[in-house]
């Protein structure tokens, strides 16, 4: 058996604060799916934990990403969502930029010296995509997205990419939850027959495998549909939680993709995309290709248990306990991965207890 991480990393301001500089900013995250930006100008603007950011098709075509301020005084250069435009220009004092980035005119500064003009650019992020879904990283120094995923790609080859499937839409939901509070319960089946009624009863439960793999630092199901009451599953499927916010659930006929994007120490916000083959869901007998209608349903089953858990770990009543290498193998790596990323954390808090001695 293994001890579970003590409550206060669920709900401290401090620890919260670390994770934004030394947890959250190393990785990639998706934050939304390529064809919201098909054309020459599309721009897609979000805030990132604290951070805002633009991601823009250039001039050329390319995808560009960047912070959402203006190099004068931090205005926006645009408002959180969609849309397009021909330049990005900031909403406070009209500076305006190339979609690839340079400053191209600063209104009311003329016949005053800026500098180099070409130190006053946008600042810019890294973005990539694979399999339709679209990722930032903050991080220059961190690994490629291919690297990231590792493991996650054989996986990934064995079933049908997006581009031969339809979308069936987004949905999104807010949670009062840390993220760990979530990713503890996404990385173990153990809950499922308590919390998912209909769900554990089109698995053949007895035929899941769990394991956890090294190389991409995620938690894989390898999972067989059997009739039941989500009569929206069928044959093969595998589900991915991949450190420290990425859900990936893979089907013979479906495929949808979920970010848990940390918005405070108590707060999350989860977003899934959603596709679908109809015609191979005829195949294996399912009439209804979508899996959105009960996907959405076992969401909120797992937002209503996971609200309801990090009430508890909040009072500060919450002793510690104990998971199960057999049950919960899991949330025992997820748990491992976080001790990990919070090592400089656990070392300072340590050390700080160590001198009050």
């Amino acid at each position: 058996m293994s001890e579970t991480l003590p409550h206060q990393y669920y709900h401290d301001a401090t620890t919260w604060a670390w994770e934004c500089e030394q947890v959250f900013r190393r990785h990639w995250w998706l934050i939304g799916i390529e064809s919201e930006l098909t054309d020459s100008g599309d721009y897609l603007a979000i805030t990132l934990m604290k951070w805002p950011l633009v991601i823009v098709r250039d001039q050329a075509g390319e995808l560009r990403a960047f912070y959402n301020l203006c190099r004068h005084r931090a205005g926006p250069l645009v408002f959180d969502g969609a849309g397009r435009c021909q330049d990005l220009v900031c909403r406070y004092h009209g500076w305006r930029y190339a979609r690839s980035g340079e400053l191209l005119k600063a209104p009311g500064f003329e016949g005053e010296t800026l500098g180099d003009r070409a130190q006053l650019g946008l600042l810019p992020l890294r973005v990539q995509t694979w399999n339709g879904l679209l990722f930032v990283c903050l991080d220059e120094s961190a690994p490629n997205l291919e690297t990231w995923l590792g493991d996650i790609l054989p996986i990934a080859a064995r079933f049908d990419a997006t581009s031969s499937m339809q979308f069936d839409g987004e949905v999104r939901k807010k949670a009062r939850s840390n993220w760990k509070t979530y990713g503890d319960n996404s990385c173990e089946g153990y809950h499922v027959g308590m919390v998912h009624s209909r769900l554990g009863s089109s698995m053949l439960r007895e035929s899941v495998t769990i394991d956890c793999y090294d190389n991409g630092e995620f938690v894989g199901f390898d999972v067989s549909y059997a009739s039941g009451e989500d009569d929206s599953r069928a044959g093969q499927g595998f589900w991915i939680y991949k450190f420290p916010g990425l859900l990936l659930h893979f089907a013979d006929f479906a495929f949808n993709a979920e970010t848990v994007l940390p918005l405070a120490a108590d707060a999350i916000e989860l977003r899934r995309w959603f596709w679908s083959n109809a015609e191979k869901a005829t195949d294996h007998g399912v009439d209804n290709a979508s899996i959105r209608p009960n996907s959405e349903r076992v969401m909120d089953e797992d937002v209503t248990i996971c609200e309801l858990v990090q009430r508890n770990l909040a009072s500060g009543v919450y002793p510690g306990g104990r998971l199960s290498a057999r049950q919960e193998p899991g949330t025992i790596y997820f748990q491992q991965l976080v001790r990990k990323a919070l090592g400089g954390l656990l070392e300072t808090e340590k050390g700080g207890a160590e001198s009050r001695d």
